[in-house]
């Protein structure tokens, strides 16, 4: 690894995004190793929240690094967890929903998925147009929300935590963080319906 590299590290001593960006587009295998020292845990994590089964969240997470090394270049993340978290959701919940078929997971495994899926399940399947709006939408809410609420967003419908692991984390009641969640999805009702998303 290049000298210049080895100084663009965060204060973990990882290197940031944009440098293991570079090693993908330096076709350099380190970007892998960079990639699993800095988010390894956390994408494991994501797979393991979703599918509860150690040996498919290690092959989700070798199955996210070959996907990034095919599509970087020529995507240039401006975010490389982000990235990759997409990624290991979109294996994962594949996954899912192929052992669902064969009945090999337990549906309290996954229950932020359904919880999500039931919120937009009246909405036929959108377009490349529509899900780019319905994903802009969502970020704009999470923008104002309070740090609590977004917090409660994103580890139940991104990381697809538990209520009772967000209830712990937090320190509060599940019946608390049940509360919120349907706060959550009211609002984001009335928000996707205002730009004309029937849910």
């Amino acid at each position: 690894m290049s000298e210049k590299l080895t100084r663009r590290k965060d204060p973990d001593g990882l290197l940031s995004d944009e440098a293991i960006v570079d090693l993908f587009f330096s076709r350099d295998e380190a970007a892998i190793t960079e990639s699993d020292r800095k988010y390894g845990s956390y994408l494991w994590t994501v797979a393991h929240n979703i599918l509860r089964n150690d040996a498919d969240c290690e092959e989700c997470r070798n199955d996210t690094y070959l996907r990034a090394w095919e599509t970087i270049p020529p995507t240039r993340p401006v975010s490389l967890g982000g990235y990759l978290t997409k990624i290991i959701r979109s294996i994962a919940i594949n996954r899912y929903d192929r052992d669902r078929r064969d009945r090999r997971i337990p549906p309290e495994a996954v229950e932020s998925l359904s919880d999500f899926e039931g919120f937009l399940a009246d909405t036929p399947a959108p377009d490349e147009a529509e899900s780019a709006l319905i994903g802009e939408v969502i970020s704009r809410y999470l923008r104002r929300c309070k740090k609590r609420r977004r917090y409660i967003f994103m580890a139940r419908f991104y990381a697809a935590r538990t209520v009772a692991e967000i209830a712990e984390r937090l320190g509060v009641s599940q019946s608390s963080v049940k509360r919120e969640l349907a706060g959550i999805r009211k609002e984001l009702r009335t928000e996707l319906e205002k730009e004309g998303i029937n849910v």
